[in-house]
């Protein structure tokens, strides 16, 4: 593919901001106070994906937005179809309150998955990659919020004795997740002052205090002192969902035949299936698998048995 060279130029573009805490440090609360002075530019409505139980509710009095209960399980095509659901409903900004249950069912399930954490990984993270991708590529304002990888550290309290603190130091995600926004805010539990560790706009450079709507109406400010977005020609979009589609298919196909061949060979009742599954895929559910090259692997080895057996 050949190489174009052309002149830099800002964009309008859609907010996406991380919030990252420990627990009580107001996650939610600053959420929906960035949020309402976004609506307050934007119109429309706010959407507050809620997965910490009745949390979500705990504001209904001071904030105008609408809750989507969301239970488990906490699987990424989830969060996606709540994404998705959210903009039907008519959101112009989207609270997700909070990633850290995605990641955590990522991480309970390769812990149960045979085979090494590594080879596991390799197979869970793209489905972690495509909610990551669907919260950075949609056309909406969107504000995440994570729980803090809270440590305690010790600390002069006002009678000059020590005593523990907790602090949160990252989010718990995916290494550097904080970087896939343009702002990315860590809260203090006891004072709730957002420390900036990622800011794209240069807004919060030098700041060390609590967030209000105001903040939320200069980041909308920032987002549309663009140019309009330069629009994908029919032909590219075109392209993307067939493509999007084709990789769907062909793993539909792939999972199939796994199938039809499995069962030739007697199924999950044959326990060198089972075996040659578990030690090609890493899984013993094929159809979790979204590895080609593996799933490729696993039907010729079938294939082969079935000759052995001069099926």
């Amino acid at each position: 593919m050949g190489f174009i060279i052309e002149k830099a130029k800002k964009e309008k573009l859609p907010i996406k901001v991380l919030i990252s805490g420990p627990s009580g440090s107001g996650k939610t609360y600053t959420a929906l106070r960035l949020a309402t002075g976004l609506l307050s530019k934007t119109g429309g409505k706010i959407a507050l994906i809620d997965t910490e139980g009745e949390r979500g509710k705990l504001y209904g009095n001071e904030f105008n937005y609408f809750r989507i209960p969301f239970s488990e399980p906490y699987t990424p095509e989830r969060y996606i179809e709540a994404i998705d659901f959210a903009k039907k409903e008519g959101a112009t900004i989207i609270i997700i309150d909070s990633l850290s249950h995605e990641w955590t069912y990522l991480n309970e399930l390769v812990n149960n998955m045979p085979g090494n954490s590594f080879q596991n990984w390799g197979i869970v993270k793209p489905r972690h990659f495509k909610m990551r991708d669907k919260i950075n590529k949609e056309d909406i304002h969107i504000i995440a919020t994570g729980r803090g990888k809270d440590e305690y550290v010790m600390e002069l309290n006002e009678k000059g004795k020590q005593q523990p603190k907790k602090v949160g130091v990252g989010v718990q995600q995916e290494k550097d997740t904080e970087y896939e926004y343009m702002v990315t805010f860590n809260l203090s539990q006891n004072t709730h002052v957002a420390n900036v560790m990622k800011d794209n706009t240069h807004l919060f450079e030098g700041r060390y205090d609590v967030l209000t709507e105001k903040d939320g109406q200069a980041l909308y400010d920032w987002a549309n002192s663009g140019e309009e977005p330069t629009p994908k020609t029919t032909e590219h979009s075109q392209v993307e969902a067939k493509n999007e589609k084709t990789n769907v298919d062909i793993l539909e196909q792939k999972h199939k035949e796994v199938i039809t061949l499995a069962k030739s060979l007697g199924g999950s009742k044959n326990k060198e299936v089972v075996s040659l599954t578990e030690q090609t895929l890493g899984m013993r559910n094929s159809n979790l698998c979204e590895d080609e090259k593996k799933l490729d692997e696993l039907i010729s080895i079938f294939k082969n048995k079935l000759e052995e057996r001069g099926e």
